[in-house]
């Protein structure tokens, strides 16, 4: 059984998030409630379309689990809004549409003993559910598309308003977010932003330097053509934890770094006050704008975005604190 012991100790420690447009980190679970759901992020095999390409396709491993490991699951709702960010060719942001209602029985038991599932869109049948002609998209325009998980008790867990969910960040075991961005992106060539970078701070987070002093990583491809990461250590993690993967967006002429990502798993202050581990980690997140690059040149390139995101800042009571990194090829 989830019990919600157990799911304020996962808020604490993994943080939330909301799909809605402006991103508002509200959805707190009940202090009473005794069991939840959520649909966990396995990986993904293509996070991004391509403009112009009509087949490319969205796809995520899914895992649903809940009190019953899986056995409460009755279906699965997919809902898409396109989101209109270059509105100088005339297109328009869409409602949410109900795009797809995958049944228990589309779902096979995963190696867990969980019910497994590949949810496959392509940018054809989004553009169709919108009504959003392809003529109108352009690169980093978005496709939002959220999950509702309804249970055969009447329950149901998304982000929705008055939902009873739990949302959590990616890259956690609980990596629940309910919510996917999808951009659209015009590729890269596949050795453009990858290899070994010298790391050098230039606008510092509220520690310092947040990945800490001058050093070299490597930059690796990540979910789609156009998806990158790179693994550091957050400037206040404890010596033995594992560096953290970071993912960041190569969109036409920006960098987008990607939202809601653990710092680390520990946090450097605690709840109430004083310096010490124990309290929830520091979120990072995309800035209000990105940094300008030119995509046919990756010697050297900033990279933009907050610590704090969405005012999760680790009850260090920073708010949230824009910081500036550059890339040097090795």
């Amino acid at each position: 059984m989830i019990h919600s012991k157990l799911y304020v100790s996962i808020i604490l420690s993994f943080v939330l998030f909301s799909c809605s447009s402006d991103d508002k980190a509200t959805q707190i679970i009940e202090a009473d409630r005794e069991s939840g759901a959520f649909v966990r992020t396995l990986s993904f095999n293509n996070s991004d379309l391509i403009q112009n390409d009509l087949t490319s396709t969205f796809s995520v491993n899914l895992e649903v689990q809940d009190e019953d490991q899986g056995a409460l699951l009755d279906r699965l709702e997919v809902f898409v809004t396109f989101n209109d960010n270059t509105p100088d060719n005339g297109a328009e942001s869409s409602q949410e549409v109900l795009i797809r209602t995958l049944g228990s029985d589309v779902f096979t038991e995963g190696s867990s003993g969980l019910p497994r599932h590949t949810l496959a869109l392509t940018q054809s049948e989004l553009l169709s559910a919108t009504n959003i002609s392809p003529d109108n998209v352009q690169c980093q325009d978005q496709f939002q598309i959220r999950l509702k998980l309804n249970l055969t008790d009447g329950r149901s867990f998304s982000v929705e308003d008055g939902s009873s969910s739990v949302v959590i960040a990616f890259d956690t075991l609980f990596s629940s977010p309910f919510c996917y961005t999808v951009n659209i992106v015009e590729p890269i060539d596949t050795n453009q932003f990858i290899g070994m970078y010298q790391y050098t701070s230039i606008v510092n987070g509220p520690f310092g330097p947040t990945f800490g002093t001058p050093k070299i990583v490597e930059i690796k491809r990540g979910s789609s053509i156009n998806s990158r990461i790179f693994e550091a250590d957050y400037i206040v993690s404890r010596q033995n934890e594992p560096s953290r993967p970071f993912t960041f967006l190569v969109a036409c002429d920006e960098i987008i770094f990607g939202k809601n990502q653990i710092s680390s798993f520990f946090s450097w202050c605690r709840p109430g006050g004083g310096f010490s581990f124990g309290g929830s980690p520091v979120l990072l997140g995309p800035d209000v704008t990105n940094s300008q690059i030119n995509p046919l040149d990756d010697s050297s390139f900033e990279l933009q975005f907050v610590e704090g995101y969405l005012g999760w800042d680790g009850d260090c009571e920073f708010g949230t604190v824009p910081v500036r990194i550059q890339f040097t090829k090795q």
